[in-house]
């Protein structure tokens, strides 16, 4: 089993409601969208593992993954993107050494099925200005993504939403309603550089069906990958 890979790293987690936990990262190239505030290339002829300082052909085997995993001292291993799901069957046949941490933008659920076996889920939820097309569909399918990993006593999942200055918040309500039964709670996360008024009014509003948080991308304040 083979996987194309950018890059091989450990950091601190920048994001959501686990920020600051040392993890193992795995980035995968390839996303299924095209998010205009997207920062990570979709394409490597080779993967940087910044642990052995090496440059790795692609695609990267299973086996060598899993010797970083078993190798690392970390809270968890952060599968993230581009869209790791669109790997799962890779992601699905290594061995857990270590809690498995998925960030997704929840848009696969014919995906989703095989990840169950995942200890935390970081989840998307795309608002309409982020510029993918197919809008509703993908609003449709997120919805199925949260239903298929959902929060349970053995998986904890959250939600995290990527918002411009720009947004419609009634429209981020009602998708925030639609999803509350499925997670730990939801995670603001302005665009990186956005004024953050009107999102700390969204918070005020959801706060009144779940634990909402607003919290910026950490890592890219502190000038760590």
């Amino acid at each position: 089993m083979k996987a194309n890979l950018i890059e091989i790293f450990e950091s601190i987690q920048g994001e959501g409601f686990y920020v600051g936990v040392r993890q193992l990262f795995i980035r995968f190239a390839g996303c299924n969208l095209n998010c205009y505030y997207c920062d990570t290339p979709k394409t490597a002829e080779s993967c940087l593992d910044l642990i052995s300082d090496k440059s790795l052909e692609n695609p990267v085997s299973a086996e060598y993954v899993q010797q970083r995993i078993d190798s690392s001292k970390v809270h968890s291993v952060c599968f993230t993107g581009g869209e790791p799901m669109l790997q799962a069957e890779f992601i699905a046949s290594l061995n857990k050494t270590r809690p498995f941490y998925l960030e997704s933008n929840m848009t696969l659920p014919e995906k989703a099925k095989l990840l169950r076996f995942c200890d935390f889920v970081a989840g998307d939820l795309k608002v309409r200005e982020s510029g993918i097309r197919n809008y509703e569909d993908v609003l449709q399918k997120t919805v199925k993504c949260f239903k298929i990993l959902k929060n349970t006593r053995k998986r904890r999942t959250f939600c995290k939403i990527v918002l411009p200055e720009s947004f419609d918040a009634e429209e981020v309500l009602n998708s925030a309603y639609e999803i509350k039964n499925y997670v730990l709670g939801f995670v603001l996360q302005p665009v990186f550089g956005s004024r953050v008024d009107k999102i700390l009014k969204l918070q005020k509003q959801m706060i009144d069906f779940a634990d909402t948080r607003v919290i910026p991308q950490v890592h890219k304040y502190l000038g760590v990958r």
